[in-house]
């Protein structure tokens, strides 16, 4: 018996007995259905953790410290302190770029500074980057541009950075509506000296003048945060340090860094898969590393427990499935003893017999898993539905890969639930399966 005719004969039979068929499709939609949708609630949470921890920054930069201190020893779960040893320097930042999978390296620079336009002023957190590495830091920019190597004097400023007049006081700036500037057509500046615009101002202290480029959202991580070139908020600093030795008498404030060693450093991975790997290596050579990949692993282990429930529910009834396509094929060797022993007595082998019995019991797996992962897409269009009409941050995500593995493994669980009933037609007698009416 070829192919064609055993798929022919397989499908022939199975419309013969429609409603049971039909029965036993459903099982398996109910099966391939529950199995789909809770997991893809499981990938959902995972992504929404994901896009939640990209509003805090890229998920493919680690942030380097200077070794020394304390640090989470995920083995012990403990904090363990850690020894000193290189310095966190430019030789340190050469080694990052010669790393595999390293596609950007940056030195970060922090101070708190006012940033000035005509008669108003801002109080922000400046981070003085490698301008040219901004975008593969994960800095999105949504109004103008990212900083470029060639920029010097140009920043990007966050959205939820707000001018006032600081002429005002605290209740009367409270009270009234921030001034609207326009920072990118505006002559901005850069200053330390809190009573700018002010009797009390310090005529000594000229404001750097800077332009700005580019705007980023006012949400997440960055939405307070002035970027600009790493090499001119040095020079700021510098000045800064200069003036306030000068307040003091001529003597040093202690702030002022004896060594060129930085603070932090941000180092890009080229994939996430990556991450992991490269922060141990860093971590290896002495310094202090973190990313958000970490904050992401423990969202992920927190939710393990509710992924392995969520599966088994979906399994369950997929058992359930494949025992109903088992009682189906047995009752057909019932109702069929008599076809078995006419189909041996005109030569059909054993492997006919056995491959008739499993092409129909794959047939109702393939067929229910079809339809099962369309009533999956329709369930999880309408989670995501619900969720959303109620901000939830639940959602439900189904990637092509867990459609097509859901219909393999609905098919499979049909043809390892017919595999016992066909071999029960193989062993018939076809003497006395003709005798049987």
């Amino acid at each position: 018996m070829n192919r064609r005719d055993m798929i022919d004969m397989a499908l022939r039979n199975l419309w013969k007995r429609r409603l049971r068929t039909a029965l036993t499709v459903l099982g398996v939609v109910i099966g391939t259905a529950s199995i789909v949708v809770m997991v893809s609630i499981g990938i959902g949470m995972n992504k929404g953790f994901a896009s939640q921890l990209e509003n805090w920054g890229s998920l493919q930069v680690i942030d380097v410290y200077p070794s020394g201190g304390m640090e989470y020893d995920k083995e012990t779960d403990s904090m363990k302190q850690t020894k000193k040893q290189d310095e966190l320097n430019a030789k340190a930042v050469e080694n990052f770029r010669q790393m595999e999978h390293v596609q950007a390296v940056s030195p970060v620079l922090e101070d708190y500074l006012y940033l000035t336009a005509g008669k108003y002023m801002a109080d922000a957190s400046f981070i003085g980057i490698e301008p040219g590495a901004m975008t593969a830091l994960g800095y999105q920019v949504e109004d103008g541009r990212a900083l470029s190597e060639e920029d010097s004097k140009a920043i990007v400023i966050g959205g939820g950075v707000e001018f006032y007049n600081p002429k005002l006081s605290w209740e009367m700036r409270n009270a009234s509506e921030p001034p609207q500037v326009d920072v990118l057509n505006e002559k901005l500046g850069v200053t330390w000296d809190w009573s700018y615009g002010t009797r009390d101002a310090d005529k000594t202290i000229k404001p750097v003048k800077v332009d700005a480029v580019g705007k980023m959202s006012a949400d997440g991580n960055n939405g307070w945060t002035v970027i600009m070139p790493i090499r001119e908020l040095e020079k700021i600093q510098k000045e800064k340090q200069a003036w306030e030795q000068k307040q003091n008498g001529g003597s040093s404030n202690g702030n002022r860094q004896k060594s060129k060693e930085y603070q932090r450093v941000m180092v890009k991975v080229d994939e996430m898969e990556h991450v992991q790997q490269v922060q141990q290596q860093i971590k290896d050579m002495g310094f202090r590393a973190t990313s958000l990949t970490d904050e992401l692993e423990a969202m992920k282990e927190t939710t393990r427990m509710l992924r392995l429930v969520l599966g088994a529910i979906g399994a369950i009834s997929m058992v359930v499935a494949a025992i109903s396509i088992t009682n189906t094929m047995v009752m057909a060797i019932y109702e069929r003893t008599k076809e078995i022993g006419i189909m041996k007595v005109i030569g059909a082998s054993l492997k006919d017999i056995k491959g008739l019995f499993l092409t129909e019991a794959a047939f109702i797996g393939f067929s229910g898993g079809i339809i099962g992962i369309i009533v999956s897409y329709g369930a999880s269009f309408l989670v995501n539905f619900v969720a959303q009409r109620q901000g939830s941050t639940m959602q439900s995500a189904i990637p092509i890969w867990l459609a097509l593995g859901g219909v393999a493994f609905s098919t499979a669980v049909g043809v390892i639930a017919g595999y016992l009933p066909a071999k029960r037609a193989m062993k018939l007698s076809a003497l006395m399966a003709i005798k049987t009416e």
